[in-house]
Parts: structure tokens; C-alpha cells; sequence
């Protein structure tokens, strides 16, 4: 897998890929989130069924899970894709985009999410789904799998380094992502304790900076992810209502504010735009970059 630092997408540079296809197979909100990091390709005929080759995807998905790898892109004929659906649910294996003519072969480029077969393997627990699990996850860190894949592989006698609940909890992403947006939003009423022109109630505005805060992230999501135009319409209006709300509170209680209060004021409301704005921008070029092959 090639390695990118910039913010550019560089893989499946020979597919033409659905981007919704490529977001719901990652199991990630935006393609803004995207990193090539995330994601590893296997060279064409990386097929399952003898047994070196078994061995050596034990190792890859050992490789992939520790670093935290969202998906892997594998081309396969038709041929291909009826083993590894011998071998898995057909619904693990995500068709990515149309069947492609690369180097003379007819390929379907198909998307596994590495934690999502771990998830299918743990499920099924065959005495062979078991085996590849000892072989690809025994010693791993408990802090790269979900809480339930974490006990049901330790309920099969596969060793891990073990992991509290806590350290879990402090260390899922998705948890800090909510933590800092409502440390962000608790925080901000701070300054205006120095602003002697408002004269509303702090509390009350420190509540709706809170309350709105988790419906404001989803807002932004829905704007930007739901496939029908009704509920991206909803999530616009939630996302607006949310983020003006705290300054609406603002104007309203307050009178002859000073021109810096009103300049910072302005400062975030467009600086929260136009990050918004960029990661839109982001998600419709990294879409665009997936959908048509590069040559």
C-alpha cells in the first residue's frame, strides 16, 4: 500500500469506484475522513483458497487491524468472488464499482472492512474461523477491536493484552470526537463572562451551547451523507438552527456591544463555514477522484 501525507486520495488509481460504495464498505461518516492510511490493496488473484495464501491473509489482517485499517480493496474476477463468497457471507464483500477491464482481465474491484470479518469469523466460530483468528490476533492490542469482538475473542482462549473498560472508552474516537465538541461547546461561554454588555443569563447560554451540540454533529453529518435530498434538507436546518442558536441568545440579551466583541463573533461564525465548507469541497473531490479512473 502506498503511503500519501497529503490530503489527496492515491488509491485504486486503475478502478473506477463508487464513493457511497467506498464510504459505507469503510463504515466512515464522509470521504473528507478518508485517508489512504486507512485503506490497503491487494494485487489481482489474491484468492483464499490454498492454504499459503490463507496463512499469509492472517497476516495482513493482523497488519490491518493493528494499524487501525478501515478497508481493503481486492480485485477480483468472477471466479475469485465466488470463493471468497464460499468462504464468507456475500454480504461482507462489498462490490465497490462495475466489473473494469484492467490488464487484459475483467475485474470487480470488491471492499472488506478488516474489523468487519474479524466481527463475521468471531459470529460464525467454526473450528477453521477459529484457528485463523488465533493465527491473526493472538498477542494484539484489545484497544483495536470493539468491546464486543474484544470479549467474545477472549471467551474463545485467544490471547490479548487486556484493556479496562475505561481506557476503552478514552481511547474510541468516536467518544473523543463527542468529548471535544462538548468541552468546545462549554468552554466558549467563558469569554463572555467578560463582556459587561450582555446581560442575559451565562447558564442559560452555557445549557444551549450544550444542548445543541450533539444534534449540530448530526446535522452536519445528514447534510452531508443521507442519500435522499429531504433528509439532507432536514440536516441543513438542524445544522443551522443549532450552531445560531447560542448567538442568536447572545444578540438578543445584549446591546452596544464593542466592535471587537462583534468582529470575533463574526470571525467564528465564518471560520465555522468555511471549515464546513471545506470538508463538503473535500468529500466531493475525493468522490470525484473514486468514481473516475487515473491514469
Amino acid at each position: 500500500m502506498r503511503v500519501n501525507f497529503s490530503l489527496d486520495l492515491s488509491f485504486g488509481d486503475d478502478y473506477a469506484l463508487d464513493p457511497d460504495a467506498v464510504r459505507d464498505a469503510a463504515g466512515i461518516d464522509r470521504l473528507a475522513d478518508l485517508r489512504d492510511r486507512m485503506v490497503r490493496e491487494f494485487p489481482p488473484s489474491s484468492v483464499i483458497g490454498s492454504s499459503p495464501k490463507r496463512k499469509a491473509l492472517t497476516v495482513r489482517l493482523r497488519d490491518s487491524v493493528r494499524k487501525r485499517e478501515r478497508l481493503w480493496i481486492i480485485p477480483m474476477t468472477a471466479a475469485e468472488r465466488t470463493e471468497w463468497e464460499e468462504w464468507l457471507a456475500p454480504e461482507i464483500l462489498h462490490e465497490l464499482g462495475p466489473t473494469q477491464l484492467v490488464q487484459g482481465d475483467e475485474l470487480i474491484p470488491i471492499g472488506i472492512a478488516p474489523i468487519t470479518l474479524v466481527d463475521f469469523l468471531v459470529e460464525r466460530q467454526t473450528p477453521a474461523d477459529i484457528e485463523f483468528l488465533r493465527d491473526a490476533l493472538h498477542g494484539i492490542d484489545g484497544l483495536v477491536l470493539t468491546t464486543r469482538v474484544y470479549n467474545e475473542v477472549l471467551a474463545l482462549g485467544i490471547p490479548l493484552i487486556r484493556r479496562t473498560r475505561l481506557m476503552r472508552m478514552l481511547t474510541n474516537p468516536r467518544f473523543i470526537a463527542y468529548v471535544v465538541v462538548l468541552v468546545y461547546s462549554a468552554l466558549r461561554v467563558l469569554p463572555v463572562t467578560f463582556v459587561k454588555e450582555f446581560h442575559g443569563s451565562l447558564v442559560m447560554l452555557w445549557a444551549i451551547d450544550l444542548v445543541t451540540a450533539i444534534p449540530y454533529t448530526w446535522g452536519v453529518l445528514t447534510m452531508v451523507t443521507a442519500p435522499r435530498f429531504r433528509m439532507r434538507f432536514v440536516g441543513m436546518i438542524v445544522t443551522i438552527v443549532t450552531f445560531m442558536a447560542p448567538y442568536i441568545y447572545f444578540g438578543i440579551h445584549g446591546k452596544h456591544y464593542p466592535p471587537h466583541v462583534i468582529l470575533i463573533i463574526a470571525a467564528l461564525i465564518l471560520a465555522t463555514f468555511a471549515l464546513e465548507g471545506y470538508k463538503m469541497w473535500l468529500d466531493r473531490r475525493n468522490a470525484n477522484r473514486l468514481r473516475f479512473k487515473r491514469f
